[in-house]
């Protein structure tokens, strides 16, 4: 899998080629011999031809710049993008044969507030110029990626994931993204569209025509010729970005450069710039930046990241894009976050492509975690868990169920001593009852509560091996997926309780009838006579009990003892001892039957629980994967 990342300036465009798997940071791909080039595009002898080969100069006709910046406003924008996209395309393909089959993601950047269909058009209009499954990310968002990713930059990994801000300054724009604990704030992504360094291209320009002895022919030639004033907006820029990458030098000594243009005529145009030239030309008022000079609309916009940032300060402020080797620039920003650790790009024209091919494996790696917790959460993958391990629930929930039964069966059998109850049958009705309302209350929830934190921690543990091994895949923090302290709804009925400490346990309630009918017919249906020949007055109750058969056989003894109101005495050698002891003779039997029924597929304790589990476990881990998500989509 390689990934494209084509930075598409308004000024300069740059692409980074990424092997999708591979440690190795992006490379940049050639054009025109260089790392960057020239956003220019033209034709020469019916071909397309971009960058330095797209000027006058060279013989190309019909030459188009700054069409990223009009795109917005000028639809015949849009065809001069799509041209000189598909110029990049050709070059890459000429460059290296074979490649671009190769390349699965092509990811393209754009400014911070173009907005989600802005988006979708442009990434439309690059795959018609041929570039493959194109995304559009946020530049800023780009920058912070390079940031984190980049060797060369060395950026404190704790501070960057304390707070950032991203400033990308270019030709055309100047966008800011705000990242707190890695994720993107709300208004995070924001900026000056109208704020470039291509605006001092300009001005440099239109200060050179002011000067030139030959100005009005200049002025003339400059409105005819479309093509001529591009060019000479170039060798502004070329100039600007030569004083900047050295303005100690320049600062008493003017850097100058001269332009021949041949239109109706040759004419000579001086170009230069100094130190002083510099801080008159950025104070200089812009029709285009409402009357502001580029120094005020810098300041506003640095001011609108204060006041975005300030409940949480950034700790890292990082600067790309071209325009950023501006000293000016630079100094602002350090006055505007002066607790801050500056990082600066050491190829500002390069990071911005290089930042777009790490996310285009950042997304494509995410893509991979969010269907694979979504299969887990929600699929298959947890079914197969929780059905591999729910028998281990059946014993401990059967064992309980046991010991609910014979609390159930001792207080009843006491309030049938002391006269409470008035018959063996009228107990047994008060057992049945009892074992309903326990079952359906929070005793089985207190009873179960060890064996259920104890099943639940085994199958949180099988799963977070499993999101640990997803996480290092995808290059996801494993402890945004940690399932430690991980609070859901679970439990019996509407308990609410850790998902580290117990499991749901409301599914029960699907098999309880069956549940109930086991332990209420095999402890009651073998209390009444059991229970009543127990103790020290066994033997009197088994005469009493020879004479009744004799004369009603022993069916209508029984009938006629579970029916009578025995005598105090007799109810008082029924010994909780001897009903423990009873109980006990059955636990075998009520707990086998209690584990067969929560077994059978019938029942649907399983599913039931499968089911509950996805519910809520599910949606805990989708949620965590969101925020995971979030703090590596910065």
């Amino acid at each position: 899998m390689k990934i494209l990342g084509f930075d598409l300036g308004d000024g300069e465009s740059a692409v980074a080629l990424l092997d999708g798997e591979s440690t190795v940071e992006p490379r940049m791909m050639p054009l025109a011999g260089r790392t960057s080039m020239l956003s220019s595009v033209g034709r020469r002898g019916g071909r397309i031809v971009v960058g330095d080969e797209a000027s006058v100069m060279s013989g190309a006709q019909d030459v188009k710049v700054r069409f990223k910046s009009r795109y917005l406003t000028d639809p015949a924008a849009s065809q001069d993008v799509r041209m000189f996209a598909q110029g990049v395309f050709a070059a890459l393909s000429e460059a290296e044969p074979g490649l671009m089959a190769q390349v699965s993601r092509t990811v393209v950047g754009c400014p911070a507030g173009w907005g989600e269909g802005r988006r979708e058009q442009y990434a439309a209009l690059m795959e018609s110029a041929g570039f493959p499954n194109v995304s559009v990310v946020p530049e800023p968002r780009a920058a912070f990626l390079y940031a984190r990713h980049a060797r060369g930059l060395r950026v404190d990994a704790g501070l960057m994931r304390q707070s950032a801000m991203v400033i990308d300054i270019g030709s055309s724009t100047t966008d800011f993204a705000y990242i707190v604990d890695g994720h993107q704030q709300n208004l995070s992504m924001f900026g000056d569209t109208n704020l470039g360094g291509g605006l001092l291209d300009e001005v440099i320009l239109a200060r050179a025509i002011e000067r030139s002895p030959d100005k009005k022919a200049l002025e003339g030639t400059m409105q005819a010729s479309p093509a001529w004033r591009s060019y000479c907006e170039l060798a502004a820029r070329r100039l600007k970005e030569k004083y900047f990458t050295d303005e100690e030098k320049w600062q008493e000594k003017p850097i100058t450069s001269t332009v021949t243009v041949c239109y109706d005529e040759t004419l000579l145009l001086e170009l230069s710039l100094s130190g002083k030239e510099v801080a008159q030309i950025i104070r200089t008022p812009l029709e285009s930046l409402g009357g502001r000079s580029f120094v005020q609309t810098t300041a506003q916009a640095l001011e609108a990241a204060r006041t975005v940032s300030r409940d949480c300060p950034p700790q890292v402020v990082i600067l790309t894009g071209g325009a950023s080797r501006m000293a000016f620039f630079r100094q602002a920003c350090r006055d505007a976050f002066p607790d801050a650790v500056l990082v600066l790009c050491p190829e500002p024209e390069c990071s911005i492509a290089r930042g777009l091919a790490y996310a285009g494996r950042v997304d494509e790696r995410l893509r991979t975690f969010r269907e694979e917790v979504a299969s887990l959460a929600r699929g298959e993958r947890l079914a197969a868990a929780v059905n591999a391990s729910v028998h281990e629930l059946y014993e401990p929930l059967a064992e309980a169920v046991f010991d609910i039964a014979k609390a159930c069966t001792l207080d009843a059998a006491r309030l049938w001593r002391r006269g409470g109850i008035a018959t063996v049958d009228d107990m047994d009705a008060q057992i049945q009852e009892r074992i309903a309302a326990a079952l359906s209350g929070d005793a089985l929830k207190e009873r179960a509560q060890e064996p259920l934190e104890r099943w639940t921690r085994a199958l949180l543990s099988r799963i977070e091996g499993e999101l640990a091994a997803l996480c290092e895949r995808c290059g996801v923090p494993q402890e945004k997926m940690t399932l430690k302290g991980a609070s859901v709804h679970t439990g019996v009925k509407e308990v609410k309780v850790k998902l580290t400490d117990a499991m749901g346990m409301d599914v029960l309630s699907k098999v309880m009838g069956v549940v109930l009918a086991v332990v209420g017919g095999t402890v009651c249906g073998g209390s009444g006579m059991a229970f009543i020949a127990a103790g020290p007055m066994g033997a009197v109750v088994g005469v009493l009990a020879g004479i009744v058969v004799a004369q009603a056989g022993k069916a209508g003894m029984e009938s006629m003892m579970r029916s009578a109101k025995l005598p105090r005495l007799v109810r008082m050698a029924v010994t909780d001892g001897a009903i423990e002891r009873g109980l006990r003779r059955q636990k075998e039997t009520i707990c086998r039957g209690v584990i067969t029924a929560l077994s059978m597929p019938e029942n649907g304790f399983a599913a039931g629980l499968t089911e509950s589990v996805a519910a809520t476990l599910g949606s805990q881990l989708e949620e965590m994967a969101r925020d995971a998500e979030m703090s590596v989509e910065a």
